[in-house]
């Protein structure tokens, strides 16, 4: 069987395909991309894959327009971070989903869902799936501004892996371990972020779910946490937020 990827962060693309390595090895990944234009035109000049991954929020747009431009003939399995009121826009719709940070469980499972299919799902308007998932979707922050020299950059939040106040001042870590300043204060940032994959650990810290490596005891009923990258910070979870935060972790 082959199968195609389409996610445009690059940890849930390395997450996805060791679990595929686990729990199917004999799924055979022909094709990754980020972009809806570039999966288009893939579908346009490829033979179609037996199966497909796909995020939902891209780069360049919501991954339904890939269906509304092409007719595509793989079942597809939807990765979303969205919460309940998103989901049941696919229950309704008979569409599989896994909910991200995907586990190696219920990846298996939709897997066997897609083995046990006998007949093909029926004509699905996109358009309206799209519509009834962004309709109570909170608006979470997208990108910040870095400053660099006398210049502020956008960036993305995507590409960060931690937040954390020092000196009266807000850096962020990026995922290739770079260190950026940002303009604003810890506490409206924690209100803007999506709470799925970003928690604060402690008063001085932020942190995204795929940074986490490994989780350890500490002193005083704490936990301290291993990071990458790892950043300047204590990686210290503060004792009233160890039970909150082995939920998030185990979502």
């Amino acid at each position: 069987m082959t199968c195609w990827i389409i996610e445009d962060e690059p940890p849930a693309l390395r997450r996805l395909t060791k679990l595929l390595a686990e729990v199917r090895p004999q799924l055979h990944i022909a094709f990754t991309t980020d972009s809806i234009a570039s999966c288009v035109r893939a579908l346009q000049d490829q033979v179609h894959p037996d199966l497909i991954f796909s995020d939902i929020h891209l780069a360049d747009g919501l991954s339904f327009s890939i269906w509304e431009q092409v007719d595509c003939t793989s079942p597809i399995i939807f990765t979303t971070a969205y919460d309940q009121y998103g989901v049941r826009a696919f229950r309704v719709n008979s569409i599989d989903y896994l909910m991200k940070p995907i586990g190696a469980p219920e990846l298996e499972q939709a897997l066997d869902r897609l083995a046990q299919r006998t007949a093909p799902l029926p004509h699905q308007d996109w358009s309206r799936i799209a519509a009834l998932i962004q309709e109570r979707q909170p608006a979470y922050r997208e990108r910040f501004l870095a400053q660099k020299g006398q210049e502020w950059l956008p960036i993305r939040v995507a590409d960060l892996r931690q937040i954390y106040s020092q000196d009266g001042l807000t850096f962020a870590l990026t995922t290739q371990g770079q260190r950026v300043l940002l303009d604003d204060v810890l506490d409206r940032i924690e209100e803007e972020l999506d709470p799925r994959t970003w928690f604060r650990i402690n008063r001085a810290q932020i942190i995204h779910v795929e940074a986490v490596r490994k989780v350890q005891p500490y002193f005083n009923h704490r936990l301290a946490l291993e990071l990458s990258p790892r950043g300047e910070g204590e990686n210290i979870v503060s004792r009233p937020r160890v039970k909150a935060v082995k939920e998030w972790l185990g979502k």
